[in-house]
């Protein structure tokens, strides 16, 4: 029986030709010499790391190679669309597209990019893939991809997807979007300038209308709203930090509180002691240097980005307030903080529009209201390089974002200068 069932499967049935016969494996499944078992990164690097993560190499090598190829999808700052691919089988496209018809990839594209540029929307844009990476000024992220409805490539299908920010504002933008790549008149409404309109000067109770009604006495707002958001600065939760900072923006803006406290909170916050650490603490946001393009990937850290981007507001907010009541060319006068960090912070920031035209245009802002207010800051602005990079600042702004192309011209104008 041994002997069929060995014949069956072509092995000898002599004993002793079985080891010859049998599966080469079998002999190396068993070694004289133990295996070398290496788990994570080599000895050289030291302890290994926890199983599943994979240790980084020398930052000179290895370390800077994936931001940049994070960076380089998004390396063109116009618009030019050769193919389009067609929409996928099944795929659920958001409520927020339209079909184009009378135009193919090309002209939608530059129709879209004339849009953004003139709704001031910082945009980064991708060709090959038909996309493009767009923030407005009130911090509200979306994509916008574009689509072949046929495999001619017409109609044109427009998507955009919001990321994240105010949902109200991002249809607002969203229509002007879709109206424009249609061929439409896109009309901007300037609600995120900061030409403030008249406001009353002093307490609302003062106006005349009010003088025969007995006023409750009156609880100082802003120094309430001051201390509350420096309790959720001083958090060491992130999301903590920005509603603090959101609160200051709210709390300094005329238009979204009572003008004689949004005065009062803008004061405190540019020179009064009791404010200094909230000083330091911008110091912190603004100090680290403005992010090369091709080293910071902005969905990495967001906190980071809209921190540095409401601390800016927040200065603009201030300065532009103080500056109509003089007691801010008293400041820049009598406070080193002004001279020695403050100014030349915010001219960096200016020369940075390649990186965030959102923060350039808050900067330019700021340079707007200090060169309006004094000859002094009007000297230091000039003496640290201010004139050459608002005028890059303004030429960029005009291809790109009319409301940074706006405020650099009227920051040189108010320095006596030209945008040539």
């Amino acid at each position: 029986m041994k002997s069929a069932a060995a014949a069956a499967f072509g092995i000898s049935s002599s004993s002793g030709d079985y080891a010859e016969e049998a599966p080469p494996m079998r002999a190396v499944a068993i070694s004289s010499l133990p295996a070398e078992l290496q788990f994570g990164a080599p000895k050289s690097f030291g302890k290994a790391p926890p199983l599943g993560i994979v240790r980084p190499g020398p930052l000179a090598s290895q370390g800077r190679a994936p931001s940049v190829c994070v960076k380089k999808e998004w390396n063109e700052s116009s618009w030019s669309v050769k193919t389009l691919e067609q929409v996928p089988l099944g795929f659920p496209l958001e409520r927020t597209h339209r079909e184009i018809h009378d135009a193919d990839a090309n002209a939608v594209a530059k129709r879209i990019s004339n849009a953004l540029t003139k709704l001031s929307v910082e945009a980064e844009y991708d060709g090959e893939n038909a996309k493009a990476k767009c923030t407005s000024t009130d911090m509200v992220s979306f994509r916008i991809r574009l689509f072949a409805g046929n495999d001619d490539g017409l109609p044109v299908v427009v998507e955009v997807q919001r990321r994240s920010g105010s949902s109200s504002s991002f249809m607002k933008i969203c229509r002007q979007i879709l109206n424009g790549a249609e061929g439409s008149e896109v009309k901007f409404e300037d609600a995120a300038n900061k030409k403030m309109p008249p406001f009353v000067k002093g307490s609302i109770s003062g106006m005349k209308c009010l003088q025969s009604v007995v006023a409750k006495e009156e609880v100082s707002g802003e120094n309430e709203a001051i201390e509350k958001s420096m309790e959720l600065l001083r958090s060491k939760q992130k999301d903590s930090n920005l509603l603090g900072l959101e609160n200051l923006c709210l709390v300094t803006d005329p238009i979204k509180t009572r003008p004689d406290v949004a005065f009062k909170s803008c004061k405190a916050v540019i020179m009064e002691d009791r404010c200094s650490e909230l000083r330091e603490e911008l110091g912190v946001i603004l100090q680290n240097d403005a992010f090369e393009p091709e080293e910071f990937d902005d969905e990495a850290d967001p906190f980071a980005k809209k921190s540095r981007h409401l601390a800016l507001q927040l200065l603009a907010n201030s300065l532009v307030l103080t500056s109509k009541d003089g007691c801010l060319a008293d400041a820049v006068e009598s406070k080193k903080y002004f001279a020695d960090f403050l100014i030349p912070t915010l001219i960096d920031e200016v020369k940075s529009f390649k990186v965030s035209s959102n923060n350039s245009y808050e900067a330019a802002c700021c340079l707007t209201s200090l060169a309006s207010c004094s000859d002094v800051a009007r000297r230091l602005l000039r003496n640290n390089g201010a004139v050459e990079d608002l005028r890059a600042a303004y030429h960029h702004g005009l291809e790109n974002h009319e409301l940074l192309a706006s405020e650099a011209e009227e920051a040189l104008v108010a320095m006596g200068e030209s945008t040539v």
